[in-house]
């Protein structure tokens, strides 16, 4: 893709469009500069075709609603549906750029496995990974054959499935469930420090009520998703549980979590603002890193001009189910914790004509958890004292 800053005067009937949609002139020169990118563009690498459609996306929010594509097709000379597939390929693809990337799956493949349900991407990633190559026949059979089989398979409730099939797919659950509830409270413990280091004086006790609970919570989470269980050395009836290797980051998150459980843990208040700048938020910032811009995206930005995608984003976050997931707060956890109770876990295997499957572990990831997540926490308490190692 070539990077330009001259801009080629729009066609007749790109101006047409513009008035007749009443489009501003500030609003019409972001238009250009993106018009500029898309008609530059010849062969697309993978990356280019992830940024293209990124743009078209950031276009769309400047038009007006369902203009994009005739914008598109009367400035740049796009069919229409090339962009509804570059669009498709910035939105359901999103979470895969880096994968695809770096499995060097072409354009075309892409664009093919835009319209693509999670489950069959992952299966499609998967086969790219085992084979080395990815056709866009492949694709094709991997949807057809999902739809084919969605009739005849039944969901299997894995707490009700034996063997090691069975405890893969719990286990699967676990972690993918702990993880998100682990990643949501360390960034609640953030955005609460965040909210206080502005201002001039930070009260350390209404800062430690914030965060205490939901540290001894995210301790805890960390060590059921990475510590194992031991018995005790010298006495094997005692079953302890694995600590995390010294002197590692990890173990670094362990013990900055267990300091934060008690207000008696952390450092008065002449220390409290430095430790939580140059100690707490570099670690908590190091466990659940913020989504950094494309660099490639905002280098082509920077050459044309481009907007900032704020607005692409927002709209983004709202339509895709990729990144349109919320984590419950902690009180948000203590309030729903008895709306598990009822949950139905049975699984009907009446019928032995059809198959029934178990979810490998890919697809148990990608897959709705259907049991209520675990409460956060059993109570508010007061804080004394940090809890015991």
């Amino acid at each position: 893709m070539t990077n330009t800053t001259k801009t080629p005067p729009p066609a007749p009937t790109a101006d047409q469009f513009y008035k007749a949609h009443g489009v501003p002139e500030d609003i019409k020169s972001r238009l250009e500069s993106t018009a500029v990118l898309l008609i530059s563009a010849t062969r697309r690498s993978t990356e280019e075709t992830f940024e293209l459609g990124e743009h078209l996306e950031q276009a769309a929010t400047l038009l007006p609603d369902g203009t994009v594509e005739q914008w598109a097709a009367e400035r740049c000379g796009y069919t229409a549906r090339h962009i509804r597939t570059l669009r498709a390929t910035a939105r359901n693809l999103g979470a895969y750029r880096q994968v695809l990337v770096e499995l060097a799956v072409g354009p075309t493949v892409v664009g093919k496995l835009s319209s693509a349900s999670p489950d069959q991407i992952e299966q499609a990633i998967g086969m790219a990974r085992e084979t080395g190559r990815l056709r866009v026949q492949d694709v094709a059979a991997i949807i057809s054959g999902s739809k084919e089989g969605t009739e005849q398979e039944e969901d299997v409730d894995p707490f009700d499935v034996g063997g090691p099939d069975g405890l893969k797919a719990i286990v699967a659950l676990k972690v993918r469930e702990g993880m998100k509830s682990f990643i949501a409270h360390v960034n609640e413990i953030r955005a609460h420090i965040e909210e206080a280091l502005p201002k001039q004086n930070i009260v350390k006790k209404a800062l430690v009520q914030r965060t205490a609970l939901t540290a001894r919570l995210a301790r805890e989470e960390l060590k059921s998703l990475a510590e194992f269980v031991t018995p005790h050395p010298e006495a094997a009836y005692h079953i302890n549980s694995t600590l995390l290797p010294a002197r590692t980051k990890w173990a670094a998150v362990g013990d900055l979590l267990y300091n934060m459980g008690g207000e008696d843990t952390w450092p008065d208040k002449a220390g409290l603002r430095a430790w939580l700048e140059n100690e707490v938020l570099p670690l908590l910032n190091w466990v659940a890193p913020k989504p950094p811009e494309s660099r490639a995206l905002k280098a082509k930005a920077a050459s044309v001009d481009v907007l900032p995608a704020k607005k692409a984003t927002a709209k983004l976050a709202r339509g895709s189910k990729l990144i349109a997931e919320t984590f419950p707060t902690l009180k948000e956890g203590l309030e729903s914790m008895f709306a598990g109770v009822g949950v139905d876990a049975r699984v009907n295997l009446t019928a032995p004509e059809k198959k029934t499957t178990i979810p490998t572990l890919s697809e148990a990831l990608a897959k709705p958890q259907s049991h209520s997540p675990r409460p956060a926490v059993l109570g508010e308490a007061k804080l004394a004292s940090a809890p015991a190692a």
